[in-house]
């Protein structure tokens, strides 16, 4: 009779400590990795790794108390050259944080901003002649659509595009939707201010 009981009796016992476990907050593989801070906006992971802030970067500014001297660059051809942009504290306008430091090669895209002498800190205060200051991040970066994509991260993206879709649709379809599509035709004419 005490054999019957010593299974029943130990499932009992197990059960009592896996529940006991799961409320103190125990699991087999650790606890869930704790933020540092908060981000000041909702974008994908993929695009905070390329694109996201660094710890050496200054704190954020707010674009429309830019006061300094401005420079009028037009660009023909994307990207620009600027790797990375940042939000103003808003989260309106953008701010410079880091420009492609060479041209490769004569006619480089990606070597506009330097040749032009763009610089890290610099506002974008115009774009085609309209205020971008007071406009929302995402739309600003929408609207210049530059960004500097090394192999791995231009397959992310098209893998993205054309494989799942926000509306459920298969692979190949291309259907996934970045925004409005608000794109500024080319040559492009960006008016940067020192933030002074």
């Amino acid at each position: 009779m005490a054999r019957s009981r010593t299974p029943v009796l130990s499932l009992v016992a197990s059960a009592a400590l896996a529940t006991l476990a799961c409320q103190l907050g125990l699991s087999f593989v650790g606890t869930p990795p704790q933020l540092r801070g908060s981000v000041a906006q909702n974008v994908g992971v993929d695009y905070l790794l390329r694109n996201g802030p660094r710890d050496a970067d200054p704190p954020l500014m707010e674009p429309s108390s830019a006061s300094g001297p401005t420079h009028v660059v037009e660009y023909k051809k994307k990207p620009f050259g600027i790797a990375r942009y940042a939000p103003g504290v808003s989260g309106n306008g953008a701010v410079v944080r880091e420009v492609e430091q060479q041209s490769r090669y004569p006619g480089d895209p990606r070597g506009q901003a330097f040749l032009a002498g763009v610089q890290a800190g610099w506002v974008v205060s115009k774009v085609n002649g309209q205020d971008a200051k007071n406009i929302k991040f995402e739309d600003l970066m929408e609207f210049m659509d530059d960004e500097v994509l090394d192999p791995v991260a231009s397959l992310s993206l098209n893998l993205k595009e054309n494989g799942v879709s926000v509306e459920g649709k298969g692979i190949g379809e291309s259907t996934y939707t970045f925004g409005q599509g608000n794109h500024a035709e080319l040559p492009i004419t960006v008016e940067y201010q020192e933030a002074r």
